[in-house]
């Protein structure tokens, strides 16, 4: 029957003693419905060492990931944040665990064997970048080269990918998804928002398109021109996408040049121009990074200490009616100043859950902010087989580890 469990184990009954029956129970002698309870109750790290043990196992777990029990209640799990080298080849790639607060040695799935994308015989994102949006479980990845080479995997199941349409309209300067899912209703949407300069004038061409996994085809929400430059930044709390805007600015000036535009999801059309709600950034930011973390919009942005723009420390705000309340800044300690200022200005900024993962661009320095405990603290070094003198430029992001949802 197809979706059926496959046999989680090739060891036999017959021809043992009854002694070695005892301790090498067949699991697929179990009624499928036990089978699923087992594995319902295996964590990540357990699931990920299943999956390694035979392909019969590997495909077993996607099966019980495509149709979970009516009751089963996923146990909420600390984030992963993965870590790469977009430049160089290496060997090895690493996840850092926040549960168990070590990094754990972790491959992205394959998404194409003939196209060899993330080919599973070398370590991913060697060759090729990517703008990245993870939403409970799920984790999408869009080719920044080609801007229309899209696909959706669960890193932790890795045996289910799904490849998108290609993405309409063509390649733009800035370009930046994100992506929202809904676990009850297993369905997804992915938005994409670009920005084309115009010739001869101050002014963008901004496209915001939106992909449906029901439907699975692209809508075209939004093409207008507009004054500001948009497309680095971008993210979908309850049906609302949530893009920065960046105005030109004088240089030394440290007034806000950056405001957040709201554009209500559930009221588009193909027809109708979306209705824009603007949130004001209450100074001025560098790299400045929009988050979904628990369905609240969350910025995180570089604070200038002068009109240099060099950065002082890192700020992070939440969004409370229509206004964004500061929640934190990184501490003035001798730990996150060094962090700091190896960073130089360059930072990615990803989060997930309660969580907050600030990353270093030219090195393996990892900053972590905790809502729960309101702490900072710098992640030891991840495990990478070169040292932070070397000539490379990281990047990485984090995501939920669920099991009961595949794409």
């Amino acid at each position: 029957m197809e979706n059926r469990l496959q046999p989680l184990t090739k060891t036999s009954s017959h021809h043992r003693s009854n002694a070695d029956n005892i301790s090498t129970f067949p699991v697929n002698m179990l009624p499928e419905e036990i089978q699923i309870r087992i594995l319902s109750r295996l964590s990540t790290d357990e699931t990920l060492r299943c999956q390694t043990v035979c392909k019969p196992w590997q495909m077993g777990i996607k099966a019980w990931a495509s149709r979970t029990p009516m009751d089963y209640t996923a146990q909420t799990q600390k984030p992963f944040y993965f870590m790469y080298n977009t430049e160089k080849a290496y060997i090895s790639t690493y996840a850092y665990n926040s549960d168990k607060e070590k990094w754990v040695s972790f491959m992205i799935p394959n998404s194409n064997k003939k196209s060899s994308i993330l080919p599973l015989e070398l370590p991913p994102f060697s060759k090729t970048d990517f703008y990245i949006s993870a939403s409970r479980g799920l984790v999408c990845f869009m080719d920044t080269k080609s801007q229309d080479n899209i696909f959706v995997c669960n890193p932790v199941i890795k045996s289910q990918i799904r490849l998108l349409p290609k993405a309409p309209g063509d390649r733009a300067c800035y370009c930046t998804i994100s992506m929202s899912t809904d676990v009850s209703s297993k369905k997804f949407v992915v938005a994409m928002v670009k920005s084309f300069p115009l010739n001869n004038s101050s002014k963008y061409k901004e496209a915001i398109q939106l992909y449906k996994s029901d439907s699975n085809s692209w809508v075209n929400l939004c093409t207008e021109k507009v004054g500001w430059l948009g497309g680095e930044t971008c993210v979908i709390c309850n049906d609302i996408l949530y893009t920065v805007a960046q105005f030109p600015c004088v240089l030394g000036d440290t007034q806000p040049f950056h405001e957040i535009l709201a554009y209500n999801l559930s009221q588009a059309s193909q027809k109708n121009s979306l209705a824009i709600t603007k949130v004001s950034v209450p100074c001025a930011l560098t790299r400045v990074r929009l988050l979904n973390l628990n369905g609240t919009l969350t910025v995180v942005g570089g604070i200038p200490k002068d009109k240099s723009m060099k950065i002082k420390t890192i700020g992070i705000w939440k969004l409370c009616e229509n206004k964004l309340k500061q929640i934190t800044q990184a501490p003035d300690d001798d730990v996150v100043s060094k962090f700091l200022n190896e960073i130089d200005g360059a930072f990615s900024t990803s989060g997930c859950g309660n969580f907050v993962f600030i990353q270093s661009c030219v090195s393996r320095t990892l900053l972590m902010y905790d809502f729960s405990s309101n702490v900072w603290k710098v992640v030891p070094k991840a495990p990478l087989p070169f040292e932070d003198h070397d000539s490379h430029y990281l990047n990485g992001f984090c995501f939920e580890p669920r099991l009961d949802i595949i794409p």
